[in-house]
């Protein structure tokens, strides 16, 4: 049997990546140069023991480098740390479930990645965490607005593997929605595909405003990419572990280092370097 396993948040995806023409510049920063990830560590930790064996300049730079990695790293790991990360993009996200209107506004499922087991000429994919997550968030919007579509939406991370909108649309099947509510969206290969498609679906439905079910950390860009299609976003921000905590949990808690602490701190530093590049492509204003 095998299967692969995202390094960045010790979750499992989808074995060749996602299918579209994304720039190997771009997906090679993504994939080994975002501050958080196991591979920017590795790099960080190669390149400081690698100048350990060079001059006494080399060496002390090197001592430098691995202070501040591993600093930075426990640093990222702590859930005070991770949620104060989290604060700084809830200016415009925080609107929380019972403030969105009444109106069966279109429901739309943000993908957030796939897992992915491969066996004997098999395949067996699932929704990873923040996906499922989003998919729930949605699902309960839906039962108390049950006119409203849901719009699925994530195409496919391997050639002939399912689509995150087709895992997302079995989900929700699963849970008694009606199928005839969902309109499946399985051609996006980014955030901003899955803006561009989902905006062009809005409108086809006749509506100008929509609600997005994802991460609070990718929740901004969402809002403006939708902006950029003409379409307003009500926010409805998924959950993720970090937020069982809150004010009634023991200090200490709060600092204790954890993965999932250091996976939201990692996918914040991610919107935060993809903000630039979206700016600079005009995508965003």
């Amino acid at each position: 049997m095998t299967f692969l396993f995202d390094a960045a948040t010790e979750r499992f995806f989808s074995p060749c990546g996602r299918i579209g023409a994304v720039s190997p510049i771009i997906e090679f920063i993504k994939e080994f140069l975002v501050p958080g990830s196991v591979w920017f560590l590795i790099i960080g930790a190669t390149t400081s023991a690698a100048l350990l064996f060079g001059s006494a300049r080399k060496r002390a730079v090197g001592r430098t480098l691995l202070v501040g990695l591993v600093t930075l790293y426990w640093l990222m790991s702590l859930p005070a740390v991770a949620r104060g990360l989290q604060a700084l993009q809830l200016d415009r996200v925080s609107a929380p479930p019972a403030d969105l209107p009444a109106d069966p506004l279109p429901i739309i499922v943000l993908g957030n990645g796939l897992g992915g087991y491969t066996a004997l000429g098999g395949r067996i994919e699932l929704p990873l965490g923040q996906t499922a997550m989003n998919t729930l968030f949605a699902l309960n919007r839906f039962r108390t607005h049950p006119a409203s579509m849901v719009i699925a939406s994530g195409g496919a991370h391997a050639e002939g593997g399912s689509s995150e909108a087709a895992i997302i649309r079995d989900a929700l099947i699963r849970n008694r929605v009606p199928a005839d509510r969902i309109i499946v969206e399985d051609t996006s290969g980014t955030t901003r595909e899955q803006a561009i498609a989902s905006a062009r679906i809005v409108k086809q439905l006749g509506a100008q405003t929509c609600i997005v079910v994802t991460t609070p950390q990718q929740m901004g860009r969402a809002i403006d990419l939708f902006a950029r299609e003409g379409i307003k976003v009500l926010p409805l921000r998924a959950g993720s572990l970090l937020w069982s905590l809150d004010g009634a949990s023991p200090w200490w808690r709060w600092l204790m280092p954890s993965t999932v602490a250091r996976a939201v701190s990692r996918d914040v530093i991610y919107e935060l370097m993809a903000w630039p590049y979206y700016r600079v492509r005009g995508w965003v204003g």
